[in-house]
Parts: C-alpha cells; sequence; structure tokens
C-alpha cells in the first residue's frame, strides 16, 4: 500500500515551550485518521506542519515518498486539499460560491493560468460532491455556517487531492449541521477512497468511516489504535478530564 504521509520525531516548539513532542505518524493511501486531543493540545500545530505553514525543530516530514522541505512543498501542496479551521475569505466580499471555489483549483495551476474546460468541470463536480451545486451563484455572504463549510470542502477537493487535512470542520456548528457535515465526509471518503487526516475534539461527531484515531496529549501522542478502542475512560480522560465519566455515557447512548 502506498505510503502518503510520513511524520518522524518531529518536535515544534514556539520560543522555550514545545508544542508538540517526539510525535511521530504513518497514513497510507485510503487510511482515515482522527487526530483527537483537547483544546491545545498540538493537534491544529502538526496539521499546520503537514501542510508546511509550521516548520518543526526536529525530526521529518515525508510526503508522498518525498521528503517535505522549502523545495518541495510547492508541488506537494498541489496534492493536499486543506480545509483550516478558520476560513480564509472575507464572507463580506461581492464574490459567488463558484469564484470562492474556483480559488481552489487556481491552487493547483497556479495564479494568472487560464481554467480549462476540464478545471471548470472539476470545479462543477466539486460543488456538486460537497452539495452545493444548486448554491453555485449565490453571494458567499448569504450562507449559513454549514454551508460555507461546505464552500471550503468543495474548494479542497476540487484540487482533485490524495491527502484531505480537516481542522475541526464542525467547529460553531449547529447541531443539525455538524450532523449533516459529517455525513457528507463520510459520503466523500466513500466515494473517493482519498486519505483524509481529520482534527477533532468532540467525539461526538466523530465520522465512523475513521479506521484509526490518534489521542495527543500536551504535544505528545498517548494513544494510537482502531476507533472503537478510543472509547474508555483512559484515553477520554486526557480529552475531557473530570469530564470524562459524562462523555462516556453520552457516548455510549449515542451509540446505542
Amino acid at each position: 500500500m502506498n505510503q502518503v504521509l510520513s511524520i518522524l520525531n518531529i518536535t515544534i516548539s514556539f520560543g522555550i515551550n514545545k508544542a508538540v513532542n517526539n510525535f511521530s505518524v504513518e497514513l497510507n493511501q485510503g487510511d482515515f485518521l482522527a487526530l483527537l486531543g483537547a483544546n491545545g493540545s498540538g493537534k491544529t500545530t502538526i496539521l499546520r506542519s503537514i501542510i508546511g505553514f509550521i516548520k518543526p525543530t526536529g525530526g521529518r516530514i515525508t510526503l508522498f515518498g518525498t521528503p517535505a522541505t522549502t523545495r518541495t512543498y510547492k508541488e506537494m501542496r498541489k496534492r493536499i486539499g486543506y480545509v483550516p479551521q478558520t476560513a480564509h475569505v472575507d464572507f463580506r466580499m461581492p464574490i459567488s460560491v463558484e469564484e470562492v471555489v474556483s480559488i481552489g483549483r487556481y491552487g493547483k495551476l497556479g495564479m494568472g493560468k487560464r481554467l480549462s474546460p476540464h478545471d471548470k468541470d472539476l470545479i462543477q463536480k466539486s460543488m456538486k460532491d460537497a452539495g452545493i451545486l444548486h448554491l453555485s451563484q449565490r453571494p458567499i455572504g448569504h450562507l449559513s455556517g454549514g454551508e460555507r463549510q461546505k464552500v471550503q470542502i468543495a474548494r479542497a477537493l476540487c484540487q482533485n487531492p490524495d491527502l484531505l487535512l480537516l481542522d475541526e470542520p464542525t467547529a460553531n456548528l449547529d447541531l443539525g449541521a455538524q450532523s449533516e457535515l459529517i455525513d457528507l465526509l463520510e459520503k466523500i471518503y466513500e466515494h473517493k477512497r482519498m486519505s483524509i487526516l481529520i482534527v477533532m475534539h468532540d467525539l461526538q461527531n466523530l465520522p465512523r468511516k475513521c479506521n484509526r484515531s490518534i489521542i495527543i496529549s500536551e504535544g505528545s501522542k498517548v494513544f494510537d489504535g482502531k476507533l472503537k478502542d478510543t472509547f474508555n475512560i483512559e484515553n477520554l480522560s486526557y480529552i475531557y478530564g473530570p469530564n470524562t465519566h459524562l462523555v462516556l455515557r453520552s457516548l455510549s447512548n449515542s451509540m446505542e
């Protein structure tokens, strides 16, 4: 099986503060991995190091079999779809959903390039896959929170990525929108079988298609295993602390 991502013993420090400590993980083609942890545990920092926005102070990252360096990241990013926790879009701008999604295609081609008929077809297909084709001409300022997040997913998909990275995609959404978005991600995974790494802290919304989970606490990996083995008091205590028993009971009820 082809290896998409390898992280070997990375450490990430900001001044004297160590945000990530000796973290390793491998992701193969078709894997769906959940990176779990409390807020501030280092999850987003790891994700941003994969995309090349943060440089580790130690260790090594390999993407698609090639060591990740300043020189190689330009081409590697074309194979990665990234959905950040906060959209880098000004929703007051008078532009349509389709125009925002198209930005993802320019990320693959390079700014200044003209979109080919193939590119335009991919943009349409990405909006369809994200369930927003009917919104293509709607101004982005006239969307709900869930619809805006689907736009970000469509923008990532139109790069036709081999690896999809999502940072807390259900954050700040109402319960209905959260459930709808997770269902969408599971359908995308079933259809495309791309490698997915999703950062989450709310296990109520964890996609059941995940075949593996990692829990990180204070920058260090404390669990790495199958999703079904995640839900016990010891593991969940790293995420929920004194509220673990309440969360475990709620999770048990939701799975019945």
